[in-house]
């Protein structure tokens, strides 16, 4: 006869609560996000109010507080009076306008905003929406994980079998594809989806893509022994495949945005402004604390009261932790590349999110959070906080080259090419394993599309035109 036994088993797992998820929400939205939070929060919260015209418009409190206060459960509360301060009061004046029509625009849902609809109307554990969360944070534009399958497992603690099954249900969600680590696993998962049946195209796609884009269906045949005409109707069927699902949540419209922060290098030191002047001083109307006193007020009121307070209260406490916590990673990455401040492109140093982490004391996730949809003001125009995350090159003589160094050298060659023989890529290339960088012939290509450079045939035939068009018009005056 089995025994049965009893074991006691003590396991550490992470709650969110209410109000830390709330925090972790603030962090990585943009201002504009922000400032429709609290407009939102202004009009459904009665006990919350501003000196500011945001609040300009809205239902009086009275009224707001007749209508919802009945149908609420009793409770005690204490009288709060709490005032969020401007941070970034130190006399200085800034520019941007809080009220700018062209900065307030909709745009398109993102492909991490989409993602994460969907996974909160499953039905799935709260730990196992969680790290979903994680892992679509972790999604590049192209929908492909930014972190390898050993970083995630280590960080959340998570067995391969339940992170693949987590995985399984992130590459099935719209647009499916998502979550691998690169083309090839994309069209699988998408093929997989779609032709479920199909285990020829399978084959293909793992072991004969690149001789797909090659269009060599006669050796494809040979290798598995098919006719010729199957492997074509398979590369039919590929085209009806995305090799990059994310790129379909690409916003090519302009983003009007607000810069978070302004930053000056003045005497060789960073300096750091908080752009907050838009942020009304929010505070919880000390009227409903005098309620809570008076004997008259039934409990029903008293729990509405106490809960909008506490709503009210995190909100102004979560506000200020956003803030601080952006200062200080802001600070952190602008004084790595204070050169790039002074100098402009070309100057950004090699910097990665866990180059912060042990300096800030904050985990990656955070640092991502903290950078995403943020944007900064510098002489040099305002950029997006991920812009000033850039990888290492391998070079011989300097450990600080970085992707930025090597745009600017190869804009340099360019510009001082000669016009009737324009440098090649590989010519390009061995100017830069001359200067003791190591990259691929292909990289050259890939950085030159970031410059908008053509390639060098197209650029010898625009220096003819452009020499013709000269001459014409010489010969014209």
């Amino acid at each position: 006869m089995a025994l049965l036994k009893l074991d006691v088993v003590q396991t550490q797992r992470l709650r969110l609560t209410q109000t830390l998820r709330q925090s972790l929400d603030l962090l990585q939205i943009s201002t504009l996000e922000l400032e429709e939070i609290l407009l939102q929060e202004l009009q459904e919260n009665p006990v919350l109010e501003c000196d500011d015209a945001l609040n300009e418009g809205f239902e009086s409190l009275e009224d707001v507080a007749k209508n919802e206060m009945e149908g609420t459960v009793a409770s005690k509360a204490e009288e709060f009076s709490i005032e969020y301060a401007d941070a970034s009061d130190t006399g200085i004046q800034n520019d941007f306008d809080k009220k700018n029509v062209l900065e307030i625009v909709t745009r398109n849902e993102s492909l991490q905003e989409h993602l994460l609809s969907q996974i909160r109307m499953l039905s799935l554990p709260q730990e196992d929406i969680d790290i979903l969360e994680q892992l679509i944070t972790s999604l590049d534009d192209n929908g492909f994980l930014t972190v390898s399958k050993e970083f995630i497992q280590n960080n959340y603690n998570i067995a391969s079998e339940k992170l693949d099954s987590l995985l399984a249900v992130l590459n099935t969600m719209e647009p499916v594809g998502c979550g691998v680590f690169n083309v090839t696993e994309s069209l699988m998962v998408q093929a997989q989806y779609y032709y479920p049946e199909d285990d020829l195209l399978q084959v293909i796609i793992k072991n004969y893509l690149p001789n797909i884009q090659r269009l060599e269906y006669d050796r494809i045949a040979k290798n598995l022994n098919i006719r010729r005409e199957e492997v074509k109707e398979k590369s039919i069927l590929l085209t009806n495949l995305t090799p990059f699902p994310g790129a379909l949540y690409l916003n090519s419209k302009p983003i009007y945005v607000r810069p978070d922060i302004e930053v000056q290098v003045i005497d060789d030191e960073v300096i750091i402004q908080l752009v907050d002047n838009w942020i009304p001083k929010l505070y919880i109307n000390a009227k409903y604390a005098q309620m809570l006193k008076q004997k008259k007020v039934d409990e029903k009121t008293r729990q509405f009261i106490h809960e909008k307070v506490s709503s009210a209260k995190n909100l102004i406490t979560n506000i200020g932790r956003r803030n601080e916590t952006l200062l200080l990673v802001a600070y952190a990455i602008m004084n790595r590349q204070k050169e790039f401040l002074q100098k402009g492109q070309g100057f950004l140093k090699p910097l990665i999110y866990a180059d912060l982490e042990s300096e800030l004391g904050f985990h990656e996730s955070t640092i991502a959070r903290a950078v995403a949809n943020k944007y900064a003001q510098t002489k040099w125009g305002v950029f997006e906080f991920k812009y000033f995350f850039v990888k290492k090159i391998k070079s011989e003589h300097n450990d600080e080259t970085s992707q930025d160094t090597i745009l600017k050298r190869i804009k340099e060659l360019v510009n001082g090419e000669m016009k009737h023989n324009p440098l090649s890529d590989e010519e390009i290339l061995d100017v830069l394993r001359g200067e003791g960088i190591h990259i691929a012939r292909r990289t050259i290509a890939k950085y030159r599309d970031m410059l908008s450079i053509p390639a060098s045939h197209i650029r010898k035939k625009l220096y003819l035109i452009k020499d013709e068009g000269n001459h014409e018009f010489n010969n014209h005056r």
